[in-house]
């Protein structure tokens, strides 16, 4: 038989045992929990990270569709002076069917006037340069994301694969310092790197705007220069047609008009003299005519 003796020392012996292994259970789930947290943590340090490469992308992609649509908007004055050119040439059409001598007067100065597609090709030239600037303004932001998102995937993921390796299950609690220390290193490069991308960015918007304003004024400059010429060339059409030249002289040869016109007072003029102010002076030596506009006193 037992003695009662034998049986409290089985008793005994059971809880001990029962504590041991509840004592060991909780050990393991702490570990396995604080292991769980060290994963949730560093993804969500990954997300972290993939955000920042996305706002980058964002930022980049959003400046440099802004400054092509600054650019593309002259466009706009590249179809309204097509239609321009093409409303003058309208207007031009009936005088060539008119009368041989308006005819004559419209062909003499309608070079003048550039044809759409010319005026349109000048426009196009001063977009396609402004666009041309893109690249060069994004190239360094580009760069620095780059950097940005080569250091995440080499020296991030590295060093967590590195504690892993070395500490994991093992040591959990140097596991748990060794992912701090990364994320630390992580977080550092990354504020030192976005400075970078927001200083690039700024350089970036002020280069921009000179780009644009240099785009904008070539633009200008081909609408100014083809109005002038419109206004020009539909001025002398007008003054062939109303036969204007000829009242200036009593030239026998009516009809002749010439656009190089001097206007030379009287005063000037000494028919005694071998010399007098050279209207020629300063002039285009391939000018075929010049006419003397002689202005008498009131």
């Amino acid at each position: 038989m037992i003695s009662v003796k034998s049986l409290a020392f089985l008793a005994l012996l059971l809880v001990v045992k029962a504590q041991q292994n509840t004592g060991l259970v909780n050990y393991y789930n702490t570990e396995n929990s604080s292991l769980i947290r060290n994963d949730e943590y560093i993804e969500a340090v990954r997300r972290q990270n993939d955000f920042h490469i996305w706002y980058n992308t964002l930022q980049i992609e959003t400046f440099r569709n802004g400054y092509l649509d600054r650019i593309n908007t002259i466009s706009i004055q590249k179809k309204s002076l097509a239609q321009e050119i093409c409303r003058i040439n309208e207007y031009l059409v009936p005088l060539t069917v008119l009368s041989d001598f308006s005819r004559q007067c419209v062909q003499k100065y309608k070079q003048l006037i550039p044809s759409e597609a010319a005026a349109e090709s000048s426009m196009e030239r001063c977009m396609i340069t402004g666009r041309g600037q893109v690249n060069s303004l994004i190239t360094n932001m580009v760069a620095t994301n780059r950097s940005l998102s080569n250091y995440y995937v080499g020296n991030f993921e590295k060093g967590v694969t590195n504690c892993r390796t070395k500490f994991n299950t093992s040591y959990p609690v140097n596991y748990t310092h060794c992912l701090a220390d990364v994320v630390s290193a992580s977080n550092a490069y990354t504020i030192s790197n976005q400075k970078t991308f927001s200083t690039q960015l700024e350089t970036a918007k002020g280069s921009s705007n000179v780009y644009v304003k240099q785009a904008h004024e070539c633009s200008f400059s081909v609408q100014n220069s083809t109005i002038t010429n419109i206004q020009r060339a539909t001025t002398l059409i007008d003054n062939c047609l109303n036969d204007i030249g000829d009242k200036y002289s009593n030239c026998p040869n009516k009809g002749y008009y010439c656009e190089n016109v001097v206007s030379l007072p009287s005063y000037m003029i000494d028919y005694k003299n071998r010399t007098m102010p050279n209207p020629f002076l300063g002039r285009n030596g391939t000018e075929k005519c010049l006419t003397l506009d002689i202005m008498y006193a009131a």
